[in-house]
């Protein structure tokens, strides 16, 4: 047999194996599904023996033992629903590589896949990705070559065979020395775009695999250009952290920031192809939004409104500064003597404990306690004052003559009532307490809420307050800028809505006047094109996660909503030592492409071309919009390349799709997130990280396209095609686009 064949044959012995234990997996999960079913009959089924305090404990006792047992049932049968959902991705394709080394126990042979498998004799048939062992694929040249697994073990590294299978069958197998091979690596390059992300773990490249294996550092920074991988390698580190510290990290406890709810859906099934838990990503928006769940905050598309409107804002800038935390920070010193702004707690219409009452209070607690402790404290005090008041309510008459009436109810109605008096001094006596409780539970809820404190209106003292300090100073604000600010911010505040900027200090100035409860814990935390993030977005996350694990991944040549630059605040932001990664090579785009792209670039910021060709950009020119959407009908027509046109905004895309009805182009926008169709109209804040066969850019021209903002957009549309790149411009032609060499591109 020929080596591919002997390599068929084995392929064919290990699908068996898989789907024996699948097989065998559901054969169990069926009797855990059913045991699980039996125990939650037999829990609804226990009778509480009531009748004395040890016949109550027992029951409790009894109840607490098959909640146990349920939750340890249910533990079960999610880890093998798990184990059958990895097996499932595994089925088709198993593994991708084969390393064959020469150890002291002698020579072995291991495949690598998604995941571990083992056959019945617990002989291993594949190795995860993830296990030490692997990184010789990666990492290790023929020869004398180590993996580390606590210590160094070296070995003769013998073999490495990379394999391309689909469907059970081997497509092509490569034998390779170094990195992961040019052939195999331009193979899948050339593969077609899909709706959603696929993973790398066959062809990760070395730069990427010190991202993802590495361990040590607490503070990550990437930095990639267009295509470079950064965002595989940075799902590919979430994998390859759970996998590894499996033993302590949930999938809960990781927090993944992307730029956009598209960007969400487009990565949603990379780790599930890894045989991980899909890990919920989310926008700083929808972030804040869970935090401060009764406002409304601003969305992406009205920050792209903002920003495309061309009108710097500098106190909006000045909001996503790291200064503005100080400022907050500052501010908080100055209150913590006086408190607050507190509220009176009334009872329709009338004050039952006033202001100045809860204020001096305050006062009376530690002063060497933050603010937020002091008030937990002056909750401690409220509560104990509004019981005395409810227990002097409850001698009233009303209180009295009600229970009279409800307590001879309740004594004719219950058949288990036995009229001693004892019983009826303790039925009198919680219909009171009902009564009462009843009547004061809006003010219980208030003081419990901390509703006491008005936060809006500390908000707006904050904005006032440091308006007349030195934290403007060297900005482009004068009083009157910042007054109006302070008014709409006032009337936004009024509908209970934020901006983006405003939420961020808000949330930060609210969490240090009260405690505030945050459910989703983090111990780490994954940041994707970070330089959409602002200073401010990740001082309040570092207030919120001071102990976490951060990766931030980004490049500085895509921001598309103008963003002050968070990179040099990140020494100011974080106190641990900067781990810094750059990847300076596309793989995304052909040569011609990234030729392109790369004159849109200062000369420092171009990237590394790959060794992919294709043909070259094409550019159409005309002088109406009639005869470019003919044009652009045309083009759509001649293949069935998965394609995206790309607009500068949102109103552009929509009155382009109402030209092109009929055409089979869907239009993505913010309420529709989910990519259906092969032809997509995208407005440009939502292509972000996407990547498609062909790419669009629709009406190129000096109105769209004319500063250095509009240039970087420009290169994120540009950068976004993988093998065909087509430009419009209706008019006269971006200045941004005349100084490309004519070479390098083809005109129509």
């Amino acid at each position: 047999m020929t080596p591919r064949e002997l390599e068929q044959h084995h392929l064919d012995d290990t699908i068996t194996q898989i789907r024996q234990e699948m097989k065998n997996l559901r054969a169990e999960e069926q009797q855990s599904t059913e045991k699980a079913q039996a125990q939650a009959k037999q829990a609804s089924e226990i009778n509480f023996r009531a009748g004395s305090d040890e016949a109550l404990y027992e029951t409790s006792l009894e109840i607490r033992q098959h909640e146990n047992e349920m939750l340890i049932q249910k533990h079960q049968v999610q880890s093998q629903q798990k184990r059958l959902n990895t097996l499932a991705v595994m089925e088709p394709n198993p593994y991708f590589a084969r390393i064959d080394f020469a150890e002291d126990d002698g020579p072995e042979t291991l495949y690598i896949g998604i995941a571990s498998l083992r056959d019945q004799a617990q002989e291993t048939l594949i190795v995860d990705w993830r296990a030490p062992i692997s990184n010789l694929y990666y990492e290790g040249e023929l020869g004398q070559a180590y993996y580390e697994s606590d210590e160094k073990h070296w070995v003769e590294l013998l073999l490495k065979r990379q394999f391309k299978i689909e469907a059970g069958q081997i497509k092509s197998m490569v034998d390779t020395n170094e990195m992961i091979g040019d052939t195999m690596l331009l193979e899948v390059l050339d593969e077609s775009s899909t709706t959603h992300m696929k993973n790398i773990v066959a062809t990760i490249q070395k730069e990427q695999n010190k991202i993802i294996r590495d361990t040590t550092s607490k503070v990550m920074l990437i930095e990639g250009i267009a295509g470079s991988g950064k965002t595989s390698a940075l799902l590919q580190r979430v994998a390859f952290l759970l996998y590894r510290n499996r033993k302590w990290l949930n999938a809960e406890e990781v927090l993944l920031f992307s730029p956009n709810r598209l960007f969400s859906d487009y990565i949603s099934t990379v780790l599930p192809s890894l045989g991980e838990s899909e890990i919920p990503t989310q926008t700083f928006q929808s972030y804040i939004q869970q935090l401060l769940p009764k406002m409304e905050i601003e969305t992406e598309a009205d920050l792209e409104a903002t920003f495309l409107s061309g009108k710097e804002n500098p106190v909006a800038n000045f909001k996503h500064t790291a200064r503005s935390l100080r400022a907050v920070d500052w501010y908080i010193q100055q209150i913590k003597e006086m408190g607050p702004l507190f509220a009176d707690l009334k009872l329709d219409q009338n004050v039952v404990i006033s202001k100045q009452q809860i204020r001096r209070w305050y006062q009376e607690t530690n002063p060497q306690l933050a603010v937020y402790q002091r008030i937990t404290m002056l909750q401690e005090k409220l509560l104990k004052k509004l019981a005395g008041l409810e227990k002097d309510e409850a001698k009233k008459d009303w209180v009295k003559d009600q229970v009279e009436t409800l307590a001879m109810e309740i004594a004719s109605e219950d058949k288990s009532f036995d009229g001693s008096e004892k019983s009826e001094r303790k039925l009198r006596r919680r219909i009171a307490m009902q009564l009462v409780g009843q009547k004061f539970k809006k003010i219980r809820r208030q003081i419990r809420q901390f509703t006491f404190i008005q936060v809006k209106r500390q908000y707006l003292h904050f904005l006032e307050t440091i308006g007349n300090e030195r934290f403007l100073n060297g900005l482009a604000i004068d009083s009157e800028l910042w007054q109006t600010e302070i008014t709409e911010t006032k009337r936004r505040l009024s509908l209970n809505q934020l901006s983006v900027a405003d939420s961020t200090l808000f949330f930060y100035l609210m969490k240090q006047v009260r405690p505030v409860h945050i459910r989703q814990k983090a111990r780490f935390i994954f940041i994707d094109e970070m330089q959409d993030f602002t200073p401010a977005q990740l001082g309040l996350l570092l207030h919120l996660y001071p102990r976490s694990n951060y990766t931030l991944c980004g490049d500085l040549n895509q921001r598309i909503l103008g963003n002050q630059s968070i990179l040099g605040s990140l020494s100011e932001l974080f106190t641990q030592e900067l781990t810094q990664i750059q990847l300076t090579t596309s793989y995304r785009s052909t040569a011609e492409i990234t030729n392109f792209a790369n004159e849109l670039l200062s000369e420092d910021d171009q990237v590394n071309v790959t060794a992919r060709t294709g043909g070259l950009p094409r550019l159409y020119q005309t002088t109406d919009v009639t005869t470019s959407i003919q044009q652009l009908q045309s083009v759509l027509k001649e293949n069935s390349l998965r394609t995206a046109i790309l607009t500068k905004t949102t109103e552009e895309a929509v009155a382009l799709y109402e030209r092109l009805i009929g055409d089979e182009v869907q239009l993505i926008t913010s309420e529709n997130l989910h990519m259906k169709k092969n032809q997509m109209i995208i407005p440009a804040y939502l292509a972000k990280g996407l990547e498609f066969d062909r790419v669009i850019v629709w009406d190129a021209n000096a109105k769209n396209y004319q500063n250095e903002q509009d240039q970087l957009i420009l290169y994120t549309l540009a950068t976004r095609a993988m093998h065909e790149l087509i430009l419009f411009t209706n008019g006269t032609l971006s200045p941004l686009l005349a100084n490309v060499p004519t070479v390098l591109y083809d005109t129509h």
